[in-house]
């Protein structure tokens, strides 16, 4: 489905919401590739997002997020560290590894006690999670171990037939992935850089 990434439709993000609802895996872009989604507490489409990307059991999803307030239900640790890399680098291509709360979805994060959360710059994904009304598992939507999805094109030539719908909101910045960065040690880690430096970081660090 076509959709204006700058001013999404309403009709094409509550049909995307409406397939969420349904347990169904959606693809969209972001603000740096493209990439796929379903609901964080439905175990049988987060099961099913593993099969169609043939993605290591033992490798945790990345958690999409619309808000802030979002990590009330995620983070079991609140810190001003967290706070002042929320404040500065989101939404954008940053993904902070926390430790996630007890009962957050372990399918999500594969038994592991933590989690990465982003906010992407990218209006059609956040007016997406936000109208769907919680946060969202989402990876790359491509087949693991293939190159990023630039377009919808790309994804249906990993995906098609596999996933229950494409969001077409044009091409995206370009392949550079998100920065990780792990806050649950001490000092934090880069996990992977990507579109944003070490330098960046460390100015707020």
């Amino acid at each position: 489905m076509k959709i204006n990434p700058a001013d999404p439709e309403p009709g094409g993000i509550e049909r995307a919401v409406s397939f969420l609802r349904e347990g169904k895996i959606v693809a969209f872009p972001t603000d740096t590739v493209y990439g796929i989604g379903a609901d964080v507490f439905d175990e049988k489409a987060v099961q099913q997002m593993f099969a169609v990307k043939k993605r290591d059991p033992d490798k945790p999803l990345q958690v999409l997020v619309s808000h802030r307030n979002d990590l009330q239900i995620i983070s079991k640790n609140h810190s001003e560290m967290l706070d002042r890399l929320v404040s500065e680098f989101w939404p954008g291509p940053l993904t902070i590894v926390m430790k996630a709360k007890d009962e957050f979805p372990r399918q999500v994060r594969c038994g592991k006690d933590t989690i990465g959360v982003r906010m992407p710059a990218n209006d059609l994904a956040l007016r997406l999670i936000r109208t769907f009304g919680r946060p969202v598992a989402a990876t790359s939507a491509n087949i693991s171990g293939f190159p990023d999805p630039l377009d919808a094109q790309d994804v249906r030539k990993y995906l098609d037939g596999k996933i229950h719908l494409i969001l077409d909101g044009g091409p995206t910045p370009g392949s550079v992935p998100s920065t990780v960065l792990d806050i649950s040690t001490r000092p934090p880690v880069v996990l992977r850089e990507g579109k944003l430096t070490i330098e960046e970081l460390n100015r707020i660090l």
